[in-house]
């Protein structure tokens, strides 16, 4: 696990290199490859959720061991940052920040989920942004909305 967490550092990456390539993932630069960086962020903190994405991630760990249900305005701030990265390399940066928070307050991470948002996060990121924006700010999932809340169009015959 430790040579697996110098994958995070440019400077000790090549300790990570044997075991990640040894498990049939690609080898490279930290933020260069998805396999390296989720095996990195794994070994800093091994526990695994079924979150479904990492925004409600980010909230679980923003409201835990709080007595607000909302995030608080440094969380919410972070969580912009996170957001804002243009390219996978950019937010594997952050993320580790998030990892380390989701180690210190218990929360378990969807790792098989975040690997494939990292996968696809510079082709299809804003699509990711909106799904993770959207668990991160919404108090309950989709499935507990009311469905008597919701204003159904009505059918206009001609």
């Amino acid at each position: 696990m430790a040579s697996l967490r110098r994958g995070l550092s440019s400077a000790t990456v090549m300790d990570a290199w044997p075991i990640v390539a040894g498990l049939g993932g690609q080898i490279g630069q930290p933020g260069e490859s998805v396999h390296l960086d989720i095996a990195a962020l794994f070994a800093t903190h091994p526990q695994e959720s079924g979150a479904r994405n990492f925004g409600e991630t980010c909230r679980q760990i923003a409201v835990a061991g709080s007595s607000e249900s909302k995030p608080s305005e440094s969380d919410e701030r972070r969580f912009r940052r996170l957001l804002a990265c243009d390219r996978a390399e950019d937010l594997v940066g952050q993320l580790r920040t998030w990892v380390r928070l989701a180690a210190s307050k218990g929360v378990g991470i969807n790792y098989a989920g975040l690997f494939d948002d990292l996968s696809w996060w510079n082709n299809s990121s804003d699509r990711i942004r909106v799904r993770w924006a959207r668990a991160f700010w919404q108090a309950l999932p989709e499935s507990h909305v009311d469905s008597e809340t919701v204003t159904q169009p009505q059918s206009v015959n001609p």
